[in-house]
């Protein structure tokens, strides 16, 4: 069992976008796209973004969007979004995958990882069992617009 994070390439983009449709349209987030709309925020990742294949034994099987431009550029890495396809879910993919971002961005001279969970998720459950805690010192704030 290999599994590798790779910076990605444009003939993965295709895959990730799948993947992210796939796994973002199941609960807690039940969102939905069209191709056209996937595919535009796919390559939004990829133009402004830290864009990661997670590779399973060479197979795609997640990603992982961090902006490294979020708040002061160079201090934060923002874990914007990362999925796993549920059958390559509760291998120890997930929790090998941030350990290695940690490193990764330690070793770029970041300092802090963030990233914003829905409370219901499998991905808050993850960051919980890797050490990252709720923040101390910022909320998200919302109000819905009608």
């Amino acid at each position: 069992m290999k599994i590798s994070l790779e910076k990605a390439n444009n003939a993965d983009l295709t895959d990730v976008a799948r993947i992210y449709a796939e796994e973002f349209s199941k609960k807690p987030y039940n969102e939905s796209w069209t191709r056209i709309e996937i595919v535009k925020k796919i390559e939004f990742f990829n133009e402004f973004y830290d864009l990661w294949t997670v590779k399973f034994d060479n197979l795609i099987v997640g990603f992982v969007a961090i902006n490294v431009n979020f708040m002061h550029p160079g201090d934060v890495a923002f874990l914007e979004e990362i999925a796993i396809t549920e059958i390559y879910q509760n291998r120890g993919i997930g929790t090998k995958v941030i350990k290695d971002l940690l490193k990764i961005y330690k070793k770029k001279g970041f300092k802090k990882l963030m990233a914003i969970a829905n409370l219901k998720s499998k991905a808050y459950k993850l960051y919980k069992k890797i050490g990252i805690l709720r923040s101390d010192k910022n909320i998200i704030i919302e109000k819905e617009i009608k």
